[in-house]
């Protein structure tokens, strides 16, 4: 059985997305016609898709910064997760999310050490947003599990932002559905 926990609410705003690439490829730093940044990062090697947002909690004036990085089967996990290093040392600050798996409504993935409280639910807040941006998923809410934890994400899109309201839920394990 599942129960909610505490809910909070953030506003995740995308900053850009696009392709990760090692320095030196000729496409490095460019911006294609469908508006994808080909971003340079040491020792990457070509491809892994990201999404990069800045997030805060509702009342919060501090922004984290997040990648979300394609890692689903479709795109490639290995290449994915070989990034994932290089791509916390060239920004230290940001957290780094990998999507390992997505369908309608729902998204399942795995985020790099957190330095913040409430990281987790920024984290679940920005894999929702990539499904309702990217995957067009009008689900509400989106069920995100991040690790060994869950959230049903309800998002509204603004301008250039996304209100999302977080729900942390907790299962009760030997509870029966």
């Amino acid at each position: 059985m599942t129960t909610r926990e505490h809910a909070v609410s953030a506003q995740v705003k995308p900053i850009e997305d696009g392709f990760l690439v090692p320095p030196g490829n000729p496409w490095a730093g460019q911006i294609t016609a469908g508006r994808f940044v080909i971003l340079p990062v040491p020792g990457v090697e070509p491809s892994p898709q990201f999404f990069r947002y800045s997030a805060a909690l509702q009342g919060d004036p501090h922004r984290s910064e997040l990648f979300i990085l394609l890692a689903t089967p479709e795109a490639d996990p290995s290449a994915a997760s070989r990034a994932l290093p290089h791509l916390e040392r060239a920004f230290p600050s940001a957290t780094v999310v990998l999507l390992l798996d997505a369908r309608t409504g729902w998204a399942r993935a795995s985020v790099s050490a957190l330095k913040d409280a409430g990281r987790k639910e920024l984290a679940a807040g920005c894999v929702a947003a990539v499904l309702a941006g990217a995957s067009w998923d009008e689900s509400d809410p989106i069920l995100v599990e991040l690790d060994e934890e869950r959230f049903a994400v309800s998002l509204v899109y603004h301008i250039e932002h996304w209100n999302a309201v977080v729900e942390t839920h907790r299962v009760d394990v030997g509870a029966s559905p």
